[in-house]
């Protein structure tokens, strides 16, 4: 049987499906595999019409067709709280169980979790991730890629947000958060943006100041690394 991953993302991720051609990449390197993701939960109203042009788009097939479902999988911007309940949820959990029944999960928070603004802030994201981890070490017959969130721009953080950023990062890259559990995986999705203070990537900014989604030329850039990463996972399934 083919092996099954699912990408959980927001909108940072929308764009490196859809930009990036991730589902494309992936086909370039193993046609067998099928690539699913889930963004935002669809709107209760006209929710297929507004899927076309929002990122509340749920559940998109192998094909990259939105579905019509979602896994109701209700996620914040700014934290991986949300994950850590997910993961902490008795295995018959309807979200939970959906998510499961793929071979390989990968799931990323977007670039509003790197905007640390204090040492409490820093303190409590390390818990939670520290409780995903915990959780996600019951079910050794799936593999999990933890891909960490993009850096904020300048123009929209400050140098001490973006040092707390980098310290979340390095923890969560270091042996000392993985502790030799073979069924989680990195994805450096931040590293791979970031300038050396902590912020995106001048060449990576869009337009507007405000907005720090990665643009286009960062997403085409990624897509192929981040392929790779869930080619090497799934092989290991």
């Amino acid at each position: 049987m083919p092996k099954k991953v699912l990408f959980i993302h927001h909108s940072t991720g929308g764009n490196l499906v859809k930009e990036g051609k991730l589902r494309e990449e992936i086909k370039k390197l193993d046609p067998t595999i099928e690539f699913w993701d889930h963004s935002y939960n669809l709107y209760k109203v006209c929710p297929l019409l507004l899927a076309l042009f929002t990122h509340h788009k749920g559940l998109s097939d192998n094909k990259g067709k939105i579905t019509g479902k979602d896994y109701n999988i209700v996620l914040s911007n700014n934290s991986p709280k949300e994950y850590a309940d997910i993961f902490s949820r008795d295995k018959n959990d309807l979200t939970l169980k959906s998510i499961l029944k793929f071979d390989v999960i990968a799931f990323k928070n977007c670039y509003p979790t790197t905007k640390i603004t204090s040492k409490k802030q820093l303190e409590e994201d390390i818990k939670y991730y520290q409780t995903i981890r915990d959780n996600l070490r019951k079910y050794p017959n799936r593999q999990f890629i933890l891909v960490t969130p993009p850096p904020e721009r300048k123009e929209a953080t400050t140098i001490e947000n973006a040092k707390r950023a980098k310290k979340l990062v390095g923890w969560l890259c270091s042996k000392e958060f993985s502790k030799g559990i073979p069924s989680i995986h990195i994805f450096d999705f931040f590293s791979l943006l970031a300038d050396s203070n902590g912020f995106l990537k001048r060449e990576y900014t869009r337009l507007i100041p405000v907005d720090s989604h990665p643009n286009i030329k960062a997403n085409i850039h990624v897509a192929p690394i981040f392929a790779k990463k869930l080619v090497e996972v799934t092989s290991k399934t």
